[in-house]
């Protein structure tokens, strides 16, 4: 890029770049390549399942931009090592191209196969499992079929079941043939029958070639690090009841007040700012107040910019928010989808209704509703609710509560501070993909 601009005008500079200043070296070189390869690992384009994705500028611009970012900002610390924001700007710009170019060619040249998976029982959960894959292409699953845990279910002479949700390929007895005969490259188990499961290992044969992967229940996600208590000569699973320890709770908590008090001084201009705009271009209060579910059932006030129109729910009551709801005014959907209307739920945490990681806190109206259709809901409301969580940067926007509800039980009964650290360190992922709930 620097002999870029020693040889050809760019608009918006002056003049063409002097030869003399021209100023490469090996740190120069380590440096670019270092930011390169973390801007492009920090938004996940180094996941193996990430060449799924369309379009690839979901994932480049947000790539690309961080890492203008970064390098503006490591040659403004280091101004012996300076480039002219022409030379930064210009190379981004140009390694952006590059890079588009070289992934395009590698999915054409180097196609990766999908994984072909098979699903071994039925039930809703089933049909949930295969519905969810089928909806995120982007991770390199197919679906291929289930196959029953009952003989009743599959008689003989009946053909492959192609007006099923799920095309019904077979019983479990014939899994291991199945698995060969479709090429299955995962089996995904489902909860029911736990009798089958449990005689699963002896009808795996040598060289099975399929990944072998469990759908948890609640309460199998509740066991969390696997831990043996002896009773007697029984070695019996120990479920963690009490994930939060005195000192954790502590360290949580003072960790939750100084990142909350600090963020709200950092973020009172873009604060300031997206109120206004919500004030200048929609009827209605800047600020909206809702009431949550929070910790042991105790009802708060969470604070969120408006997002909506006046009244949106005078009509409808209660409605659980989706992509492209209409409900929201424009400038509603632009901070709703930067996560900037969440910014006043840094008060919630400071004064002790929320946590900066946790379970997300429900509304009233569907908690109960939750509590009496998904099997382990409540057990999400023993800790302070969150402003993000596991499920938020693991999961999409319209992610079922049966699947939140794994995450959140996953997150309680493996907790550390790590883990909250690592969780907040992939949201800023999700806020620059806009990707995630």
């Amino acid at each position: 890029m620097y002999l870029v601009r020693t040889q050809i005008p760019i608009p918006g500079t002056a003049t063409l770049l002097p030869a003399a200043n021209v100023r490469f070296g090996i740190w120069n070189l380590a440096v670019v390549v270092a930011v390169q390869v973390f801007s492009l690992a920090f938004v996940g384009l180094y996941g193996e399942h990430e060449r799924f994705r369309e379009p690839l500028g979901r994932l480049l611009v947000p790539a690309l931009f961080l890492e203008l970012l970064t390098l503006a900002s490591i040659y403004f610390l280091a101004p012996s090592y300076s480039f002219p924001r022409s030379v930064v700007v210009l190379y981004v710009l140009v390694d952006g191209l590059l890079l588009a170019i070289w992934r395009s060619a590698l999915d054409s040249l180097f196609p990766l196969p999908r994984r072909r998976a098979l699903v071994v029982g039925g039930g809703p959960a089933a049909d949930l499992i295969a519905d969810t894959i089928r909806r995120h292409p982007w991770a390199g699953v197919e679906v291929v079929g289930r196959v029953s845990e009952s003989a009743a279910e599959f008689p003989p002479g009946r053909e492959r079941g192609m007006d099923d949700a799920l095309a019904l390929l077979g019983s479990v007895n014939r899994l291991a043939e199945i698995v060969e005969s479709e090429r299955i490259d995962e089996v995904i188990l489902t909860p029911e029958g736990s009798s089958w499961r449990d005689r699963l290992s002896e009808r795996i044969p040598e060289g099975w070639r399929a990944d072998l992967l469990v759908w948890p229940s609640p309460f199998e996600t509740m066991i969390g690090r696997l831990r043996f208590r002896i009773v007697g000569d029984l070695p019996l699973l120990e479920a963690r009841t009490q994930p939060l320890q005195p000192v954790g709770a502590f360290v949580k908590r003072a960790f939750d007040v100084l990142v909350s008090a600090a963020s709200l001084v950092v973020l009172a201009p873009a604060l300031a700012l997206s109120a206004i705009l919500v004030a200048g271009t929609s009827v209605g209060g800047v600020f909206y107040r809702q009431t949550r579910v929070g910790r042991d059932g105790r009802l708060f006030p969470l604070w969120k910019l408006r997002t909506m129109r006046r009244g949106a729910e005078i009509e409808t009551g209660a409605v659980l928010a989706a992509p492209g709801d209409p409900r929201m005014t424009g400038i509603g959907r632009a901070l709703r989808s930067a996560r900037i209307d969440e910014i006043p739920q840094l008060w919630n945490v400071l004064k002790g209704d929320m946590s900066l990681v946790g379970p997300r806190p429900e509304r009233p109206e569907f908690t109960g509703q939750f509590a009496q259709t998904v099997p382990g809901w409540m057990l999400r409301n023993s800790v302070r609710p969150g402003l993000t969580g596991l499920a938020q940067v693991s999961g999409e926007y319209s992610t079922e509560p049966e699947i939140k509800l794994r995450y959140d039980l996953a997150y309680l009964n493996n907790w550390s501070f790590g883990l909250d650290l690592s969780i907040l360190f992939r949201t800023l992922r999700v806020i620059l993909t806009r990707r995630g709930i």
